[in-house]
């Protein structure tokens, strides 16, 4: 299977003063390892790099620094704690909250560009299962949630570079390396993937992510991408 790897941590795409936009992406391929790692901190030069994958039969795996779902629980006593293993960073504390809505917004915005140009090529998914072992004869758009944090946390590119590394290292496992569960959940990317025309699906609202967790940080070399 033809197929790329791809995270973004979440951020202001907001350029402040001389610094750079917090928002970045890295994009690794499987069969060339961690040497194969690019990025940018351009929401504009992802959604061109993606749209070429997709173009030329790709499968993608597009991962998002940002809680992908929230629990709803059924008691109101569960209301505002985080998801079983979000542990000292849940998705309800204040950092964690402006992520998650961030996440929507950014996550919506690629998903709508990516259905204009390359919707007819390929499936959208939220099944880690079609991603490994791979299933059915077309390409898929896999989005699944990173979660970097602690010893993995770095700069916003080595963040983006750190969960397309530890995706790959863990690709032929993912059941296992699932880091992150709820339940009753609402599925954050299931709304952006409707809203942006992927799917009509209801019940994608419904679903949790795969969520993977670097336990350090990736060191090797970031191509950076102008």
């Amino acid at each position: 299977m033809k197929r790329v790897i791809y995270a973004c941590d979440v951020g202001s795409t907001l350029q402040q003063g001389r610094e750079a936009p917090a928002f970045a992406w890295a994009r690794l391929l499987p069969n060339e390892g961690s040497k194969s790692v690019q990025g940018s901190s351009d929401i504009q030069q992802l959604v061109k790099r993606l749209e070429l994958d997709i173009e030329e039969g790709h499968s993608i795996a597009l991962g998002f620094e940002a809680p992908l779902f929230i629990p709803v629980p059924e008691d109101w006593k569960g209301l505002s704690k985080g998801r079983e293993g979000d542990g000292n960073r849940p998705w309800s504390a204040s950092s964690g909250a402006y992520v998650t809505t961030l996440g929507i917004h950014q996550s919506a915005w690629i998903l709508k560009r990516l259905h204009k140009s390359s919707s007819g090529k390929c499936d959208f998914t939220l099944d880690w299962q079609r991603w490994w072992p791979p299933s059915g004869n077309r390409p898929v758009l896999f989005c699944w949630e990173g979660f970097v944090s602690g010893e993995a946390d770095s700069e916003h590119l080595r963040d983006a570079a750190t969960a397309v590394a530890f995706f790959s290292d863990n690709e032929q496992d993912l059941q296992t390396a699932n880091a992150v569960r709820a339940e009753n959940t609402i599925s954050l990317i299931g709304v952006a993937a409707l809203w942006s025309g992927w799917t009509n699906d209801l019940d994608q609202l419904h679903k949790a992510t795969l969520v993977l967790k670097p336990n350090s940080v990736f060191n090797g070399e970031i191509q950076v991408i102008s």
